[in-house]
């Protein structure tokens, strides 16, 4: 059945408002960096309400709901994130030891909850009484599940992460199939179709394998290029065009969607690009694709719409770069709130289990993940609401 009313975060309410996880996260200190959309104001008044400190709200620049961020800002401590500052300053170091100095004279444990693995390097400094204070870390997607890869082994703050979580994989559909809409939406406001194309897709991941799913179903020709081996073969298998070499690939893809969490295309690769070439980012930073490369070797630039601006870059080529290189399933509604509320509720219980005093399923060092029977009850838990 279908439920039509404002909140559709039936499971996270239901999580927030009674048992172990209300009472668990009523004595905590929170630090989120998160998107700013609608989800994510209900998200953060449900667990206002539990009793929990909010003590600092982040937005991310490129998924900011401006009348969200208005509102949140008149409850909260909040401010627009900025990557430049969270990568080359010690501002995250300084917001944690606040953090800490305030819970070293009131008791309460900090957690903290992101989209991006932006505190890793940060987390990786502290000292180990300081990383006493800090209960954990629940981290969202893939880009931030790699950044704590790479320190998980440097810290002493456990980490949780539900970027490959079967839950996860729902959200990432979703994800897939509004960047193709949105990028469909945009070539008809100027009278462009996107079907009998040539696309490639770079990353075979989750998102990945959900854009191709959805060019396909666009009836655009889809060829996909990813680094693992594995991931080629499922995309063979799957009946897309692959080649080991990435360049044969570029020169003949009218448009390229990228999700892989990292640098996909450097300028050089783009100079490798066909003419007229588009450029549409699935991941969930700005850093597909080399843009400040590309705007440093432009010779000119023009805008097309809000959405698309036009580069010619110094082989004379022109490239068209969608929503100035950040995820274009932003452009429109990217995934459903009942949707959103599975990696809410998910979050939530990675949530509990870390402030949980008698917590022998976490371990340091490593990037914990969800335990199977918690997926299972979140499941059980949303599906008895449309059932």
């Amino acid at each position: 059945m279908y439920i039509l009313n404002k909140n559709q975060l039936r499971v996270s309410e239901q999580y927030l408002k009674n048992g172990n996880i209300k009472k668990r996260l009523s004595g905590t200190r929170l630090i989120l960096l998160q998107h700013f959309l609608p989800d994510s104001e209900q998200f953060v008044n449900l667990l206002a309400q539990t009793g929990a400190d909010i003590f600092k709200l982040i937005a991310k620049p490129y998924s900011l709901d401006k009348s969200v961020y208005a509102r949140l800002s008149k409850l909260y401590d909040v401010e627009v994130g900025d990557y430049d500052k969270f990568d080359n300053t010690d501002y995250l170091d300084k917001l944690i030891q606040f953090a800490i100095q305030k819970s070293k004279l009131d008791g309460l444990p900090i957690l903290i909850l992101e989209v991006g693995g932006y505190f890793s390097e940060a987390l990786k400094r502290l000292n180990s009484e300081d990383s006493k204070y800090i209960k954990g870390v629940v981290e969202v997607t893939t880009f931030g599940y790699n950044k704590y890869l790479k320190t998980c082994n440097e810290t002493e703050v456990p980490i949780y992460s539900v970027a490959r979580s079967p839950i996860k994989s729902i959200e990432a559909r979703y994800v897939g199939r509004s960047s193709v809409l949105a990028v469909n939406q945009e070539f008809r406001k100027i009278g462009v179709s996107i079907a009998g194309r040539k696309a490639l897709v770079i990353g075979f991941g989750m998102i990945g394998r959900s854009v191709a799913e959805a060019l396909k179903s666009h009836n655009v020709n889809v060829s996909v290029y990813d680094k693992k081996e594995f991931a080629k073969l499922n995309a063979y298998t799957l009946g897309y065009l692959i080649n080991n070499s990435k360049y044969e690939l570029l020169k003949n893809a009218d448009i390229i969607f990228s999700a892989t969490a990292n640098r996909a295309l450097s300028y050089e690769d783009i100079e490798h690009c066909k003419n007229g070439v588009i450029l549409a980012s699935a991941g969930s930073r700005g850093n597909e694709f080399d843009v400040e490369g590309l705007k440093n070797n432009s010779m000119e630039s023009e805008k097309i719409s809000e959405n698309i601006d036009k580069y010619k870059i110094s082989t004379n080529k022109d490239v068209f770069l969608m929503r100035n290189g950040t995820a274009v399933n932003f452009i429109i509604k990217s995934c459903p709130d009942e949707i959103v509320d599975l990696i809410h509720a998910e979050v939530l219980v990675c949530a509990s289990i870390l402030l949980n005093e008698n917590r022998k399923r976490t371990k340091i060092g490593i990037v914990n993940e969800t335990p199977f029977e918690e997926l299972h009850k979140i499941s059980k838990d949303w599906l008895k609401h449309v059932l």
